[in-house]
């Protein structure tokens, strides 16, 4: 029987090597060998899902000024010279699985309906720290995957209990660290754990399962 192997998603693409969350970078990605990518989406003013890891686009665009208070058109370039990116485009690329996540809320609305006009629910993985827009989008497609985000601080504060309540379809995302520091808390969850916050895939070799996915920024 083959070995059970992680699927190796790029963190917004691959992001140690190119500039995150753009089209460069996700083919890079997929050029290197891992399975897919991991991306952030938001909507602008006129309901575009595009993707943008922050509120401003200053730190990754040649301007500036907020990506939801802006139309899709009125939007600057990024800084290797592409537009910013929409959804749509990125679930073009042949990815295995593509981990799409929510920034902030609303915003589940427009991003379903790209992945359901794309026809790419079996290859999206849904997440966020917003967990009630996990499970308003989940409440509106049963078939949609979605899985709940958390930061260090937060996965170290979960009880086996909490993790025990939660419905048995939602997908789990605790970085790392959280991870191996309580590795028998997490492992009853590996078929459904995409363990997120490693710069290179080896990070994770030490423990003592396999879980699902891992998001890293290189290889």
């Amino acid at each position: 029987m083959a070995a059970v192997r992680s699927l190796i998603l790029g963190h917004r693409g691959l992001s140690s090597k190119h500039l995150e969350n753009s089209m460069e970078a996700f083919r890079a990605a997929l050029a290197t060998g891992m399975d897919g990518f991991e991306l952030d989406v938001q909507p602008t003013r006129d309901g575009v899902c595009a993707i943008l890891h922050d509120d401003d686009l200053t730190r990754t665009a040649n301007g500036s000024g907020i990506l939801r208070k802006m139309k899709a058109a009125e939007l600057p370039a990024l800084k290797n010279g592409e537009p910013v990116p929409r959804l749509a485009d990125a679930l073009e690329l042949p990815a295995k699985l593509i981990n799409v996540e929510l920034k902030g809320e609303p915003g589940w609305q427009q991003a379903l309906a790209t992945v359901e006009a794309a026809e790419a629910l079996d290859r999206v993985l849904f997440s966020s720290f917003e967990h009630s827009e996990v499970l308003q989008l989940w409440a509106a497609c049963e078939t949609a995957r979605c899985g709940f985000l958390w930061e260090a601080d937060e996965a170290l504060e979960l009880t086996p209990e909490e993790l025990a309540d939660l419905p048995e379809a939602l997908w789990l995302h605790p970085p790392l660290k959280a991870v191996k520091a309580q590795p028998r808390l997490w492992q009853p969850y590996a078929d459904r754990l995409a363990v997120w916050d490693l710069k290179t895939p080896a990070e994770a070799k030490d423990l003592p399962f396999t879980p699902a996915v891992l998001i890293a920024d290189g290889v």
